[in-house]
């Protein structure tokens, strides 16, 4: 009975939990990314933008400044340019965070200009940053 009580209080919570990370329109998203996690998505994404490798590498985990060369690091960006248009205008919200251990993963929705929407997620370990992903 106990679980059957938790699971419809867990039911009818969740639209009310989730509202704000999944608002229609940008402007109606009140959430904000806790800590450093804003700042550091604000860099990474300036530094795809930019086609910038320095900023990309900045307060970096070692395995993730060595991960790509500079060159490589170029290709990648210009390739998501190429795919999502990053030049044009775009939006970002973000929406939660997941814990693992010491890894801390921050999630942002994209939304371009022509209407289309990725996730990317940016891995954490000790608030430096160990990985990049769009999704």
């Amino acid at each position: 009975m106990l679980k059957r009580a938790l699971l419809v209080l867990l039911c009818s919570t969740s639209p009310f939990i989730f509202q704000n990370a999944w608002a229609a329109n940008p402007g109606d998203c009140s959430i904000s990314a806790p800590d450093h996690s804003q700042k550091q998505f604000d860099r990474l994404m300036t530094a795809l933008v930019h086609k910038d490798f320095n900023l990309w590498t900045q307060n970096a985990d070692t395995q993730f400044t060595t991960a790509a060369s500079a060159q490589s690091f170029k290709e990648m960006a210009a390739g998501l340019d190429k795919k999502l248009d990053l030049q044009n205008h775009w939006t970002a919200n973000y929406v939660t965070t997941l814990n693992e251990g010491k890894y801390r993963s921050g999630i942002w929705r994209l939304t371009m200009a022509n209407g289309q929407q990725v996730l990317v997620q940016i891995t954490f370990v000790y608030n430096k940053v160990a990985g990049f992903h769009v999704l």
